[in-house]
């Protein structure tokens, strides 16, 4: 085993830079083999496809993560997911430096920012400490020590530690830096899980063995926040430094398995439309017909149940949106991303005081006062959606999610309580999108399961009308058009704006063919990157869509 670490060499670097990687595959080789090292963004969405998987990235701040099928007679179901840290300081040495740290550090020295709070740690450890050159025996070391010493090869790990403990979220902080996982789940006692962009689900190496070890994390983790939990108040939401979404749950009174938690990440660079495009999420025909409606005002609900990968989307078609328009964007939990100039970004405000909280009703309220050309709700739950109604009756264009699997629930929930929206206020919206997430082969994947236009309310049958325009076939996972020629948002909505006659209407669905065929092209260029997707259709604006084409099949688009 240690001849083939030493001919791989990739491993042999990071083990020359890291020895205690090297430690780790060797500790690890004799059961499961030799694992392939990648760097971070080397990783592929196809792997999805491969059965015995044994890899180690690097996620950067010597963080290595361990991917693998457990060895056999391993009766979890899960494969493992490791978190390969730096090796830790000695316990004396890292209960020193907390004392220490804690007289050092005053009031002056408070700061929000996490850099700079990170800097401030920094300053103060360097000062209580005296690097040397031999090993120090940390079992005699003094608490009152005018200076520590602690052995240079210690130093670094001592401030990774440091850092994760004291700033980032401990045990978590690993997970939090990896980019390609989307949630970590605590249930109660027993390992902590992940969902990898790759994976799938995976069992983590983090476990908690004792009620009291889990709720001492729960309480940590809860004022690291800034939201203190108690038997009073057992639950809370909140959003991390890094836009991640945290809902905690204390103790055996509302959760049978006692103290619990669960992380939703967002990656900070968005899902890019041609991604999903690449993922067969959706068609390029379904896209490119998003395009068109958001570019010409409609109103829409990405739906579907949770997990389904509703917010990706949302964020993907919101390019669409043409790029001078002021967006106003309103949430409770900040999940929304746009690349547009002129975005006002609001989130609600709960401070348990009813007089002082901002709630979703009074943000989109004050919305329909800024002139918003689009405005986009993080997600309709409740009375807000009347609000939402009234800005799309008085020509405010609304993007939202809304949980729902189907248009049926979609009005169901909408005219139902405690919503109560008018059966005949429905036809403000124009389309709903239905997602979901489903399995193929084992794998899980999301899907568009249909794109409905809204027609309107029928008297007669007292129900909604509405006609699905794309559905997917799920036995050829392919998408079927079933609105071409008869599209009552294409030809009734948009081509009236614009004027076009019933003569000259084939001219809608040419259009259609043509955005199509534009990010068919970005797709085979390999064009994904939301930023670089997102101007090349500035670039259409720009340019007009059909000399953009051009330079895109010359390669020259940008």
């Amino acid at each position: 085993m240690e001849a083939q670490t030493v001919l791989d060499p990739k491993i042999a670097k990071h083990g020359k830079e890291h020895p205690y990687l090297l430690r780790y595959i060797n500790s690890v080789a004799k059961e499961i083999g030799v694992p392939i090292l990648y760097e971070s963004y080397e990783l592929s969405y196809d792997m999805k496809k491969l059965r015995n998987v044994n890899i180690v990235y690097y996620i950067g701040d010597g963080i290595y993560i361990h991917i693998y099928m457990p060895p056999k007679g391993t009766v979890s179901g899960y494969r493992k997911y490791v978190a390969v840290e730096p090796p830790k300081p000695h316990p004396k040495l890292f209960r020193v430096i907390e004392l220490r740290l804690a007289e050092a550090i005053t009031e002056h020295d408070v700061s929000e920012d996490p850099n700079e709070k990170k800097a401030i740690l920094l300053k103060k450890l360097e000062k209580i400490v005296k690097i040397v050159d031999y090993q120090v025996d940390y079992e005699k070391l003094k608490e009152d020590a005018k200076s520590i010493p602690v052995y240079r090869g210690d130093f670094e790990y001592l401030k990774y530690y440091v850092i994760r403990d004291k700033i980032g979220l401990g045990i978590l902080e690993p997970f939090i830096k990896d980019q390609w996982l989307e949630d970590i789940t605590c249930r109660g006692l027993g390992y902590v899980y992940v969902f990898h962009k790759i994976f799938g689900p995976l069992e983590t190496n983090i476990e908690f063995r004792t009620e009291e070890e889990l709720d001492m994390f729960i309480i940590k983790l809860a004022e690291r926040i800034g939201k203190p939990i108690s038997h009073a108040k057992p639950i809370v939401d909140a959003t991390l430094p890094d836009g991640s979404r945290i809902n905690i749950v204390y103790g055996h009174d509302v959760s049978l398995h006692g103290s619990n938690f669960t992380i939703r990440k967002f990656s900070k660079v968005p899902i890019s439309i041609t991604q999903l495009i690449a993922w067969n999420t959706m068609d390029t025909r379904i896209a490119a017909y998003l395009w068109i409606l958001l570019n010409s005002n409609m109103s829409g609900f990405i739906c579907g149940e949770t997990a389904s990968g509703k917010t990706t989307t949302l964020n993907a078609i919101a390019a669409f949106i043409p790029p001078t328009y002021k967006v106003v964007s309103i949430e409770d939990t900040a999940e929304v991303q746009l690349p547009h100039l002129n975005w006002v970004r609001e989130l609600t405000r709960d401070t348990g005081v009813k007089e002082s909280s901002i709630t979703m009703f009074d943000l989109l309220r004050a919305a329909l006062r800024q002139r918003p050309n689009y405005i986009i709700v993080g997600e309709i739950r409740g009375v807000e959606a009347s609000i939402a109604f009234q800005a799309m009756q008085t020509g405010h264009p609304v993007l939202s999610t809304f949980h729902a699997a189907s248009v049926e629930r979609v009005v169901q929930r909408l005219t139902g309580d405690p919503i109560n929206i008018p059966k005949s206020f429905m036809d403000n919206l124009n389309f709903v999108l239905i997602q979901s997430a489903v399995w193929r082969g084992g794998i899980m994947a999301r899907r568009v399961l249909s794109v409905n236009e809204i027609i309107g309310y029928d008297p007669k049958a007292d129900a909604i009308v509405y006609v699905p325009v794309f559905v997917w076939d799920p036995v050829k996972d392919t998408f079927v058009f079933r609105g071409r020629g008869a599209s009552y948002l294409l030809e009734n909505k948009i081509a009236a704006m614009r004027g076009i006659s019933r003569v000259q209407m084939k001219s809608i669905y040419d259009e259609l063919e043509q955005r199509a065929y534009f990010l068919r092209l970005l797709v085979d260029k390999k064009i994904f990157n939301y930023f670089d997707v997102w101007n090349a259709i500035v670039k259409t604006y720009e340019i007009g869509l059909d000399t953009a084409i051009k330079r895109l099949e010359r390669g020259v688009l940008l």
